[in-house]
């Protein structure tokens, strides 16, 4: 998720992350000793068929390892930890099942976590040829994913097992991977299963539904969204069918704008989701205690405001946001075919998340005639944003700066 004004109580201790963060050159900030959990209200959905009841904020655990935040969020109520197989390096994962060891408390708390497979982004499709990152599409692949996964959580089952970025139906219905799925929860690895995405989410959400083997879709659904009035249908039909909703980027980055007067209005843009009663629970990614004061506080006071609601609509109509629509129409405009969205939802993760293990992993997910080496010899971009983004200026970012290495 991501917020705007960073605290003093912020922490990220010594940890992996604290790690990542100085060799980044970000400062460390000194966190005060830990108070005891506020108290606030908790309500709960049911995730459709799952039967799973839980709290409408979930913790997303990709941008942080620290022990101490995940101790407090877990003593606050929350019962939900959402993390994916590659997050920190896999650091999400460990930190989780230690936490969850000691505490003596797994069976209170539900695990999801998520697998990345190659694929062939052209196609939109899944492929057999793999790298270190993304192994070859293939059960073989899955379930070594998963069993390292489930040792790292330090567990012998995840609640929920998701197919990660998942962008075209193909990949939805891809044979050999929902087959693999199957089985898994057959065996009791996976109590249930789904699909996650980030892009053209109606058809997504819809062909995970129709697929009738997934009980979960994790999707992007936020006020920024041009297309979010669609993502509302494919939810309901998702939700009448009995298939679980989970919603991420929620709040659309920790920053609106890299220029202007409007911050993100965080409690109000989650609020603005949980309006929408098919969604079971969000998954904000939180790094500090003030994250998670405040996400968890959206509970107490769930009704927005006029004000707030009146923000939310002059935000959403902003030219030239960070976050980026991942529509693909700038994609025809570059005559060297680089994945655009790709090195914008990079961009994104480091400038409106503060994100740059992340974006760096994003990068790097991509081959080399499709990022940002195939941007070094251009004299000057010609991809065009429709929506407004400086596409040449936040190349030439991402290629002068730390997150690209040749």
């Amino acid at each position: 998720m991501g917020h705007s004004n960073m605290k003093r109580r912020e922490f990220l201790g010594k940890t992996a992350l604290g790690v990542i963060s100085t060799s980044l050159g970000i400062p460390l900030l000194k966190g005060d000793s830990l108070s005891a959990p506020k108290p606030n209200k908790i309500i709960y959905r049911t995730l459709g068929r799952t039967g799973l009841r839980i709290p409408l904020v979930s913790f997303g655990v990709m941008n942080s390892d620290s022990p101490d935040l995940l101790n407090q969020a877990l003593d606050m109520g929350v019962k939900h930890l959402d993390t994916a197989h590659l997050y920190l390096r896999g650091n999400s994962e460990r930190v989780i099942g230690e936490v969850l060891e000691q505490r003596g408390d797994r069976d209170k708390i539900y695990i999801a976590t998520k697998m990345r497979l190659a694929r062939d982004r052209e196609k939109g499709v899944f492929s057999l040829e793999g790298t270190d990152r993304e192994p070859p599409a293939t059960a073989e692949s899955l379930y070594k994913q998963l069993d390292l996964s489930l040792k790292r959580l330090r567990t012998d089952y995840v609640d929920i097992l998701y197919l990660h970025s998942i962008y075209t139906p193909q990949m939805v219905t891809y044979e050999p991977l929902m087959d693999a799925l199957v089985k898994v929860k057959k065996q009791g690895k996976a109590r249930f299963i789904g699909t996650s995405t980030h892009h053209d989410e109606p058809n997504i959400i819809r062909a995970t539904v129709d697929a009738k083997i997934y009980d979960v879709v994790l999707t992007a659904y936020n006020y920024v969204q041009e297309h979010k009035e669609e993502v509302k249908k494919s939810i309901a039909y998702a939700a009448k069918n009995g298939v679980g909703v989970v919603a991420m980027k929620t709040q659309g980055g920790r920053r609106l704008q890299e220029e202007g007067e409007f911050e993100v209005d965080h409690k109000a843009a989650l609020k603005w989701v949980l309006e929408d009663e098919n969604v079971c629970t969000t998954i904000p990614g939180i790094t500090t205690f003030d994250q998670l004061d405040t996400d968890i506080s959206v509970m107490n006071a769930l009704a927005l405001s006029d004000t707030e609601r009146t923000r939310l609509e002059q935000t959403a109509n902003l030219t030239g946001k960070i976050y980026c629509q991942n529509c693909r129409a700038c994609t025809p405009s570059c005559p060297n075919g680089v994945e655009i969205p790709k090195l914008m939802r990079a961009y994104m993760y480091a400038k409106a998340y503060g994100n740059l293990s992340q974006a760096r992993s994003t990068i790097a997910e991509l081959p080399p005639n499709k990022g940002l080496t195939a941007c070094q010899n251009c004299q000057a971009c010609k991809a065009a944003c429709r929506t407004g983004i400086n596409i040449g200026r936040r190349i030439k970012s991402l290629l002068e700066g730390e997150l690209y290495r040749t």
